[in-house]
């Protein structure tokens, strides 16, 4: 029988200044040791799985040459068919203070044993009652209001999969200049990496 942390409520302020802090470089003490990494990318070679690296490129490929924006219509499940059960795509709700799940894939629902498919993650954080909302709601945040891809990567509770999880977090739009859309590849890892690529200053 596993046990589970009673989260209180995040509120914006708290999404807020953990944002900040992830924009700003700066360590977060409350995303707690299961956090292993958070960092922006900048190039394909720094991602870990093959799988996140297909994507990131891909992205990059897909920028408008002009403006450097991405447009969503650019990214059908045919262009992203070697990672698609490994994705999951959000929709962004309260200017990135919240998302749904417009897509949830199928390896990482198997992992997690919940398709949270229609679901935001602020009713994901409510239902699992996650000690690791803080870093999901703070890094969705920080991709949106700085239109960079993030990567991040943490152990989740025993109690829910016990794996590794190793994310980038990738912002889109429908032709505007703003994030309204996050394509996420999720790979679960089921052995602890020996080097997790903690830094000081940005995880």
């Amino acid at each position: 029988m596993h046990s589970q942390v009673e989260q209180p409520e995040l509120t914006d302020d708290e999404i807020r200044r953990a944002g900040s802090a992830i924009l700003d470089g700066r360590f977060r003490e409350e995303f707690g040791s299961d956090v292993h990494q958070i960092s922006f990318v900048e190039e394909m070679d720094s991602l870990p799985e093959p799988k996140l690296a297909f994507l990131y490129k891909l992205w990059v490929d897909k920028a408008d040459p002009q403006t450097g924006l991405h447009n969503r219509a650019d990214f059908d499940m045919l262009s992203m068919l070697p990672a698609v059960g490994n994705i999951m795509i959000l929709d962004v709700l309260r200017n990135g203070f919240d998302a749904r799940y417009r897509l949830y894939g199928t390896e990482i629902s198997d992992s997690s044993s919940k398709d949270w498919t229609g679901h935001t993650v602020s009713e994901m954080n409510r239902a699992t009652r996650h000690e690791l909302a803080l870093m999901y709601r703070a890094v969705y945040l920080a991709v949106c209001e700085s239109n960079r891809p993030i990567y991040s990567e943490h152990l989740a509770p025993v109690w829910l999969s016990g794996k590794i999880w190793r994310r980038v977090v990738l912002p889109v739009s429908y032709g505007g200049d703003v994030c309204e859309q996050f394509i996420v590849g999720n790979i679960p890892v089921s052995s602890v990496p020996t080097d997790t690529g903690r830094k000081d200053g940005l995880l």
